[in-house]
């Protein structure tokens, strides 16, 4: 079961139907997994300040664990699930490195702690969705750190993706290996909007 929050309320950097130079972030959708798992996050744009369109970038925070033996976090675009998505990953663990690209249908923006791991330990992502309404393909760079055991198993990666569509971002499904796995409670998701400047500095 997940609770989400939705920013619909009218922008405080809107005045007299103009847009004023309000805040760059603002928040748009919160989403906490509580009491039972849930496999699968969906983000939609809407209304108000939920309306992704006035948007030039979106900022997605995770904090998120497996129930499962699956540990990859999955990001889709507008229920788009071809093999439309290259990924670059950088990945280690402070003894091995890896480095590797390719082209799936998703983009694989984290991995986590799975049911095997220490309790209660949480991988965190911040991933960063750019030129989200440009009319060019959508990029986004993900970075994320999890710890396993406490000791030793730390792992750090940084994944690059270009989703090759142009359409305007409009909606966010994240799930763990395509559904596969549930999503832990206390995972919990927020995302932001960035606006553009709308005053010269």
């Amino acid at each position: 079961m997940t609770t989400q929050t939705v920013n619909t309320a009218t922008p405080d950097y809107i005045v007299d139907s103009t847009l004023t130079d309000g805040e760059a972030w603002v928040p748009l959708i919160t989403t906490v997994v509580s009491g039972t798992s849930t496999a699968n996050v969906q983000m939609q744009s809407s209304t108000g300040a939920n309306d992704w369109s006035q948007y030039m970038n979106l900022f997605l925070i995770s904090t998120t664990r497996s129930l499962g033996t699956n540990s990859i976090l999955r990001l889709n675009f507008n229920n788009d699930t071809g093999s439309n998505y290259q990924c670059q990953i950088l990945g280690g663990n402070g003894t091995n490195d890896t480095a590797y690209y390719q082209t799936i249908g998703y983009a694989d923006i984290n991995s986590m702690p799975i049911s095997s791991s220490a309790a209660n330990y949480f991988a965190s992502c911040i991933t960063q969705i750019f030129d989200i309404n440009s009319g060019k393909d959508t990029s986004l760079l993900g970075t994320t750190g999890k710890e396993l055991n406490g000791v030793s198993a730390g792992i750090v990666n940084i994944n690059s993706t270009v989703w090759y569509n142009q359409a305007p971002v409009t909606e966010i499904d994240l799930s763990i290996g395509g559904g596969v796995d549930a999503f832990a409670a206390s995972s919990r998701f927020d995302l932001f909007g960035i606006l553009p400047r709308m005053v010269t500095v």
